[in-house]
């Protein structure tokens, strides 16, 4: 299957863009590896919530998923203490 399409929000953007260089590449890569194999990525629900987190450093990007379009929606992005709230 091909790459998945991502679809950023205005949230995401302003955060991921006040990130240093050497984060966001590190995120860019993270989404890459996700987006390249959605289907049998793990991936892991947030509790209570129906979206997901993918780790990156101490960076954690909250994301949903629709595998049957091929879509990965990443909703925001925040350090690890401060993301959840």
């Amino acid at each position: 299957m091909s790459r998945a399409t991502e679809v950023y929000s205005r949230e995401f953007d302003s955060v991921f863009f006040k990130l240093s260089a050497d984060t966001r590449e590190l995120v860019e890569g993270k989404i890459a590896d996700l987006g390249s194999d959605l289907a049998r990525f793990p991936h892991h629900r947030l509790q209570g919530r129906g979206e997901y987190r993918l780790r990156a450093g101490v960076y954690r990007v909250i994301y949903e998923f629709d595998r049957e379009k091929n879509v990965l929606h990443l909703i925001t992005i925040g350090h690890r203490r401060e993301v959840y709230r």
